[in-house]
């Protein structure tokens, strides 16, 4: 009779922003060492292909040391999308430093909030890629999304209803401890919904 065990083997898996835990592994009864460990790199320059299924319309953002791109390399150009329509936002952060994607109008230059967020209006649909991985939230609500150098594959699927068109913003709110203010830097752009 050939006797197998279920031994636990368990690794984390780091990289692209997500954390996948693998567990499990058929053994034989003699006992293996737990595998350490891995921490998987995200390629910094990687080409990214994987996308949400029924998107009618997509913007590409880079994020930047200051400023908000398209793939063309314009800074902080107005950002265009269809109200009624199922959109893509892919962000990409292409800087040195964490920089946050805030969706809002009417900013309080006091405070420097959005007084609407669109975030929390509308529910999204995030999603996550790494290689051919991809963890996804449905129907979240949210104030803004953090998004650390390096982090290349992250998209918001949405659909803004007619009562919320016209222009929006897209904002870095970061104040760091030193005092730099990413908005005050120049990381904002329009954003309307037509």
């Amino acid at each position: 009779m050939n006797k197998h065990l279920w031994k636990p083997a368990v690794g984390l898996i780091m990289g692209g922003g997500l954390l996948l835990v693998v567990a499990a592994a058929c053994t034989s009864a003699k006992p293996t060492p737990t595998p350490a460990p891995v921490a998987a790199a995200h390629e910094k320059l990687e080409a990214k292909t994987a996308k949400p299924k029924r998107l009618e319309a997509v913007i590409e953002i880079d994020m930047r040391e200051f400023s908000f791109d398209n793939p063309q390399g314009a800074k902080n150009p107005t950002f265009r999308l269809p109200a009624g329509k199922t959109v893509g936002i892919h962000v990409h952060n292409e800087g040195a430093v964490t920089h946050e994607l805030a969706l809002g109008r009417k900013r309080d230059t006091s405070t420097g909030e959005y007084a609407e967020l669109l975030t929390e209006m509308v529910s999204m649909d995030l999603f996550s890629y790494y290689g051919k991985e991809k963890a996804e939230v449905e129907g979240a609500s949210f104030g803004e999304l953090e998004v650390g150098p390096g982090i290349r594959d992250f998209w918001l699927r949405f659909t803004v209803p007619d009562n919320l068109k016209g222009e929006w913003e897209i904002g870095c709110l970061i104040k760091e401890t030193d005092g730099k203010d990413h908005y005050a830097e120049g990381m904002h752009a329009k954003l309307i919904f037509e």
